[in-house]
């Protein structure tokens, strides 16, 4: 795998520059209300006070959080830079959604507990989150696109999985799959990925492959 761990942040280069230019008005604003508006000068600044204060939250993510994706799960740095943290069976599912008038424009991640966390494509780290995720094939498990669904397919698993049968083999371990195929069959399949690994310890980039197999088949 070329990409072996991705960390995006929210620092999104056009907001900072749009906030910049806002706050870089204010000594204008400053000079001419001194020189002509006097009494309102006073309004100008409290309506820039309460602008700030709606925007502390957009401040702190953009200071703070950020996601990082890898082989053991998903952790999530919070504004408040409170960490949460999750292995790859809490992931329920991984899609792509719209953003604003872009499709397929946003990559989300939605946990069991029923939060999502949302990534945008004007992220500067979003393509190779992607990247990323289509490399392992979680993305095309998710994905009715053909564009994601048959994307690296030569990248395939080293293990062969034979439908016939329950038990399989993984480097000459006789191993029980019975939960994992109950888990591919019922949409789980990131789930079904981390059984697989805690089963056999093929790592999960291999299990993330070898569950791509299985869902083709089953």
């Amino acid at each position: 795998m070329s990409v072996d761990k991705v960390t995006v942040t929210k620092r999104c280069i056009t907001y900072v520059i749009a906030e910049a230019m806002v706050y870089l008005l204010i000594p204008f604003f400053i000079y001419v209300d001194k020189k002509y508006h006097l009494d309102i000068l006073k309004w100008i600044l409290f309506s820039y006070f309460i602008y700030t204060m709606f925007n502390i939250p957009l401040f702190l993510s953009m200071a703070n959080e950020k996601i990082i994706v890898s082989d053991t799960g998903v952790m999530h740095v919070l504004p408040t830079k409170k960490i949460r943290s999750y292995r790859w069976r809490d992931v329920c599912k991984v899609y792509l959604d719209s953003c604003g008038r872009y499709t397929n424009a946003r990559v989300v991640m939605k946990i069991y507990d029923g939060k999502k966390i949302k990534l945008p494509y004007y992220l500067t780290e979003y393509d190779l989150l992607k990247e990323y995720l289509v490399e392992r094939g979680i993305l095309g498990m998710y994905s009715d696109s053909p564009l994601y669904y048959y994307s690296n397919m030569e990248n395939k698993s080293r293990y062969s999985f034979d439908r016939s049968s329950t038990t399989q083999f993984f480097d000459e371990c006789k191993v029980d799959i019975s939960e994992v195929i109950d888990k591919v069959k019922s949409k789980d399949y990131l789930l079904a990925a981390d059984i697989l690994n805690q089963k056999t310890d093929i790592g999960m980039d291999e299990s993330f492959l070898y569950i791509r197999q299985m869902k083709a088949m089953i």
